[in-house]
């Protein structure tokens, strides 16, 4: 593999033409595609089990063996580093004997994964190695019974996502094709000086788009970010959109902040309406020079279709993974990565920073979602610069909705592109699948297209 040249920072916002006349703006997609439980299971087919998810970054596989499990969409998979290539790949967590999980830790080392059901055990390239008592049954071939794979695509800056759609027949589309261009865009930063520092979660009661309508955006940053304008010139930032992804720039504040203290005693000073305490004498004020929290560069900050985003500045990056779990429950994981040698009180402020803007944002999120479900709102109206990005992202997932449910109304049942069972070289399988999709009851889930 080819070393990658990293620029020496990331590039600064594009220059637009602000003389001319705005293009119309388009409304938001109506607000029951924030409440409706079928809409969201839709999207699972329509989008999840068809997109190129952003997981983890592969400087956190040190050895062959080491793993890490995760669960999208509802889909439980895990990520480990073979033993016989070094490369990172992707398996269903579904033991192939009963359906039990293989992995049942966050994360682990080993270059045998045992199912403790039953005993079957796989290496780290999903092989079965044992299935206990199998060795004289007739008919069973142990290299049908391996782990079901995921499809897996490591950028060269390290980057790792995963793709559930199984169906090779439905136009798959290639990560280079899915998202054409962003390595060029990642080469503008350099991952590999940077290091694992900490995790942490976010538990949050509103749809997975309340959050990407937030991040897709910084029009509500004067009013909703104010520590953000200490850091980065809120009149500069851009988002563009690209091939399913979009990049957000800005200008960062290159001057020093002075901060002022008053090392005035509250205690000399007076109390409500100016009585009880006595006026101390005027006390002079110390000017401050204050680093600033974003670093010492434009930030590369990256918006993943669907649901995810990359965030590089200079002290730090981060990675953030909006988990869906219901129409209107979602977990927000965050992972933080500090330039190597960076000093702990550094971390500390940067991680600071960034966890205070997150709340804003979180918090923002629950309370627009409390008032979608009341079911008074319908849709709002767009700015078209302003909300680019979230005009950009509601359009492809409109598209790939509409797109998916026509399949779905034509063959009179769901499609899930997840669904690993069509694969099967049973020919009874397939026969009893085929009774089982004939009467709309699916592969473990409800067929129905009442909604």
């Amino acid at each position: 593999m080819a070393t990658a040249t990293f620029a020496k920072m990331p590039s600064g916002p594009p220059k637009e033409d602000t003389n001319g006349p705005l293009l119309a703006g388009e409304h938001t997609l109506p607000a029951s595609w924030w409440t409706s439980e079928k809409i969201f299971d839709l999207e699972k087919r329509a989008i999840f089990y068809k997109s190129w998810m952003y997981t983890t970054h592969a400087s956190r596989f040190q050895k062959a063996g080491d793993y890490y499990s995760y669960t999208v969409a509802g889909i439980n998979f895990f990520i480990i580093k073979s033993k016989v290539d070094g490369k990172l790949k992707a398996f269903h967590n579904v033991c192939r004997h009963r359906a039990y999980p293989v992995v049942r830790k966050e994360k682990g080392s080993s270059t045998i994964l045992g199912c403790k059901y039953h005993g079957w055990s796989y290496n780290s390239d999903g092989k079965l190695n044992k299935a206990p008592h199998f060795d004289n049954v007739e008919g069973f071939v142990k290299e049908e019974n391996s782990l079901f794979p995921i499809k897996t695509h490591t950028t060269e800056q390290g980057l790792v996502f995963v793709n559930f759609n199984s169906d090779e027949s439905e136009n798959f589309i290639s990560f280079d094709k899915w998202f054409e261009g962003l390595n060029v865009e990642l080469n503008e930063f350099d991952f590999n000086d940077y290091e694992y520092h900490m995790s942490y979660e976010l538990d949050g009661q509103f749809n997975w788009k309340t959050l990407m309508d937030g991040y897709q955006e910084c029009y509500h940053c004067p009013t909703a970010h104010p520590g953000l304008s200490t850091a980065f010139k809120m009149e500069t930032y851009k988002v563009v959109p690209k091939s399913r992804y979009c990049r957000h720039y800005a200008e960062i504040v290159r001057e020093e902040v002075e901060i002022e203290e008053d090392n005035k005693d509250p205690d000399e000073e007076s109390s409500w309406f100016g009585f009880g305490k006595k006026k101390a004498a005027p006390v002079e004020k110390k000017v401050e020079k204050k680093v600033n929290p974003g670093g010492e560069f434009n930030g590369l900050w990256i918006y993943l279709f669907p649901s995810n985003g990359v965030n590089c500045y200079s002290p730090a990056w981060y990675s953030i993974r909006v988990l869906p779990l219901s129409a209107t429950h979602t977990i927000l994981q965050y992972d933080i990565y500090t330039k190597k040698g960076l000093d702990e009180e550094s971390k500390k402020e940067f991680v600071d920073f960034l966890q205070l803007v997150e709340l804003e944002d979180f918090n923002l999120c629950q309370l627009t979602q409390k008032n979608l479900n009341e079911g008074i709102y319908s849709s709002g109206y767009l700015h078209p610069q302003k909300e680019r990005g979230v005009l950009y992202y509601q359009g492809v997932v409109r598209d790939m909705v509409k797109a998916h449910f026509e399949k779905e109304t034509k063959a009179g049942r769901q499609l899930n592109p997840a669904f690993v069972g069509r694969n099967s070289k049973n020919q009874s399988i397939q026969e009893l699948e085929a009774i089982c999709d004939s009467v709309e009851c699916g592969s473990g889930s409800d067929k129905s297209l009442d909604w």
